[in-house]
Formats: C-alpha cells, structure tokens, sequence
C-alpha cells in the first residue's frame, strides 16, 4: 500500500468508528427512554389500584353505615364506628403500600435511563478514542514510509 493511500483508509475507518459509536449510543438512548416509559406504565397501574382501594374504603365504610343505621344503631358510634375505622385503616395500608410501589417502580425506571445515558457516552468516548487511533496510526504509517510529514532525506 503507497504513503498515499494509508491516510484516507485512516481517515475511513476513523469516521467509521465515529459513526458506528453514535449509532450505538443512540440505541442505548432509546432504551433509556424506553426504560422511563415502562416505569411510567408500571406507575399507572399502582395509581390505577390505589383508586381502586379508596373506591373500596368508601364502598365499605358506606355498606358499615347501612346496615348499622337499618339495625336501629348509630353508625357513627360505638361497634360500627370501630369497625368502619378499621376498615378505613386496612385500606389506608394497603393504599400507602400501593403509593411506595410507585415510587420505587419511577425510580427504579429513572436509574435505568440513567445507567443507559451513562453507557451511550461511554459508547461515544470509545468511537472518539478510536477514531483519534485510527488516525494516530495511519499518520505514524505514512510518515514510517517516507509520505508527507515524513523526515526523508
């Protein structure tokens, strides 16, 4: 291969390198995003079972109410107070656990994206390194043959 060849084979696999590491980093961007909507998604559907609860609460503290007014007590006292608290406790538990369920799942959505923006620009300085080593190399050969920049006498 002539000194003149070298470089531009150098220089063609340089932005070979270049292209290749940004197509990389874009996948690795896409997953991310994809991450962050799968968390979303996962977030809804606690969201979606959390209103499910408070429908439950009302549902059963109403039903409470009911039957201890159609038996002639009073709802808002005594058993049926007690019983209707309870109910209202368990679900407020249940809704709390729903509620840390979505968090941990955003977060958990958010710490993956950020790990894959992390490996696209890892990505990005590998195809920058190499390109600058494909270039290094192919003016080290030129020169080594006596081609431009080289010290022939």
């Amino acid at each position: 291969m002539g000194a003149g060849a070298a470089m531009p084979l150098m220089a063609a696999s340089a932005f070979m390198s270049l292209q290749a590491a940004q197509t990389q980093a874009r996948g690795l961007q896409a997953q991310g995003a994809y991450a962050k909507l799968q968390a979303k998604q996962e977030s809804l559907k606690y969201k979606q079972n959390a209103v499910a609860v408070l429908d439950n609460i009302l549902a059963t503290s109403a039903t409470i109410t009911a039957k201890a007014a159609m038996g002639g007590v009073d709802p808002f006292s005594g058993s049926a107070k007690a019983l209707r608290d309870y109910a209202v406790s368990k679900g407020a538990q249940e809704l709390y656990t729903l509620q840390e369920g979505e968090i941990i799942a955003l977060a958990g959505g958010r710490m993956q994206a950020q790990q894959y923006a992390s490996q696209a620009r890892a990505a990005r300085q590998a195809g920058i390194a190499s390109a600058i080593g494909s270039l290094g190399y192919g003016l080290q050969m030129q020169q080594s043959i006596g081609g431009p920049g080289g010290t022939t006498p």
